[in-house]
């Protein structure tokens, strides 16, 4: 079994420019953002969302109001037929910690809780450098990671599609079936 780990700012959702999501109202899902989940859903054994939100530690909003954001989050993409397993947070200020993207600290401890999941399968998606420093910082630990790039041409990454709904096309396109192994 292995895991597919997703950024949420400008990978699930609109990216506010200068800010932070702070609250449900906030929230925006990107366009073909649910049908796309909904297909991963069926490929990938694990999705996890892995986020950086440095707004809470900067005061600019709570703990409480991100979780509802993701509560949030994770209803429509169910109802929609899709399914994200767990969203992982760090609230800290750059610099200040172990878990914030680009270091891995936030995935190797997801994976140290499911020793179910092989975590040199693991696959990263996200729309920034942090995100593809993320998984490459990851595959230093566990001897691999496939990183997609969403939104720009990035030859660091394993791959890149301009949206996760052309990565989800692709996955259904060459695995039809669903759930890879």
């Amino acid at each position: 079994m292995w895991s597919l780990f997703l950024d949420r700012d400008g990978v699930v959702n609109r990216r506010i420019d200068g800010d932070y999501v702070r609250d449900v109202d906030q929230f925006e899902f990107l366009p073909g953002v649910l049908g796309a989940l909904a297909t991963l859903a069926r490929w990938a054994p694990r999705i996890v969302i892995v986020t950086n939100q440095q707004g809470i530690g900067r005061g600019l909003m709570t703990a409480g109001a991100v979780d509802a954001v993701h509560a949030a989050m994770t209803t429509r993409v169910a109802v929609a037929g899709g399914r994200i397993d767990d969203v992982l947070v760090c609230p800290h200020l750059s610099g200040s910690c172990r878990c914030r993207k680009p270091l891995p600290g936030l995935a190797l401890r997801w994976l140290a809780e499911h020793p179910e999941v092989d975590p040199a399968r693991s696959v990263m998606v996200g729309d920034s450098d942090s995100d593809i420093a993320m998984g490459a910082e990851l595959a230093r630990y566990t001897g691999s990671c496939r990183t997609v790039r969403i939104g720009a041409d990035d030859p660091s990454a394993s791959s890149s599609f301009p949206t996760l709904a052309a990565f989800a096309a692709s996955i259904a396109d060459s695995h039809p079936n669903g759930i890879c192994t």
